[in-house]
């Protein structure tokens, strides 16, 4: 899928810990730079802005995150709000919601294959996860970054900077 700028993916642990960490500020959403003490909300706020690349889903991740969510103790409400919230961020960077084929058998653990298919329904650039499983992968089939949010935020804020 290409387009005026390159896709990423979220795991779901970026989703997620965007919210629940004791330092997330959900739902505000600070601008980035400079980053926050939050590196998976900064993550958010990247992808709101809009300007740098294309942020994509799928309805398995945004399924993961509600199953996840509920068991952090957050009302339904809460969660659809949330999820509903997902959507539009993905759909303001110019991004989708996708239901990818199952082509990627790569990884022991099955939720990260599922991950990886998405990322290549979708030709992303990167994926930002802080799953050790699949960041020991990077770069994936030597084209694939694979990110942990820290690490994607310390380079977005550079190249930001870089840029001016």
């Amino acid at each position: 899928m290409t387009g005026p700028h390159p896709a990423v993916v979220y795991d779901v642990n970026v989703f997620v810990n965007a919210v629940v960490a004791e330092d997330s500020e959900w739902p505000y959403l600070a601008q980035v730079p400079p980053a926050t003490s939050n590196c998976e909300g900064d993550c958010l706020s990247i992808a709101f802005d809009a300007e740098d690349f294309r942020l994509f889903t799928s309805l398995h991740i945004l399924q993961n995150v509600a199953r996840v969510l509920l068991r952090f103790a957050w009302g339904h409400c809460a969660v659809e709000d949330y999820i509903e919230a997902l959507t539009e961020l993905v759909e303001t960077s110019g991004g989708a919601v996708l239901d990818p084929g199952r082509q990627v058998f790569d990884v022991p653990d099955h939720e990260d294959n599922l991950v990886l298919d998405l990322a290549v329904a979708c030709d992303a650039l990167l994926v930002v996860s802080d799953d050790t499983d699949l960041t020991a992968l990077s770069p994936w089939h030597q084209r694939i970054a694979i990110l942990r949010p820290r690490d994607f935020v310390h380079r977005v804020v550079q190249q930001r900077r870089n840029s001016r």
